[in-house]
């Protein structure tokens, strides 16, 4: 997340985020000087309309942040409809849409509802995970998957933060 904003956002963009939203998420995006939009949720997650709504008030919007399986704070887990308008919406207005999915694997009854990234035929979607959910919780290892562009951003964004990672 930190990566992805750090090559994407200039201070005074904004991000589409969900409302209410995983707060280290939230305090990366305040601490790169990026307005918040929030957009309100229900059962199946994100509402579309209220983020068509978002994106016509906010014309600098850069990136739709969002956690669609079992979403932090709230465990909603947005319904396949919603991600395929939330996918549609990023596409007709040209942003990214910053997919959050550190806690996709831990699903209880077997039931998993395909990632945006899965649907994803136009490159707009920077897909993030962790292992700490499901590997070990305190090994705080993440990936991130995205255009091979980007990719190479993050790539010497992650070296000039940590002269790479450490073995």
């Amino acid at each position: 997340i930190d990566l992805t904003t750090k090559c994407l956002i200039n201070e005074g963009d904004t991000v589409i985020v969900e409302e209410p939203s995983f707060i280290g998420a939230l305090n990366t995006f305040r601490s790169y000087g990026a307005k918040l939009a929030g957009v309100a949720m229900d059962n199946e997650g994100m509402k579309p309309e209220d983020l068509e709504r978002a994106i016509a008030e906010n014309p600098n919007a850069k990136i739709i942040y969002t956690i669609p399986t079992f979403q932090n704070p709230m465990g909603v887990t947005m319904t396949l409809e919603r991600r395929k308008a939330v996918y549609e919406i990023a596409k007709k207005h040209g942003l990214l849409i910053l997919e959050d999915n550190p806690y996709g694997e831990l699903t209880f009854d077997g039931t998993k509802v395909p990632t945006i990234k899965s649907m994803d035929t136009d490159g707009v979607v920077v897909y993030c995970g962790s292992f700490s959910k499901i590997l070990a919780p305190g090994l705080r290892v993440g990936f991130v998957c995205g255009p091979a562009k980007l990719l190479q951003k993050l790539t010497v964004a992650k070296q000039g933060s940590d002269v790479h990672t450490p073995m």
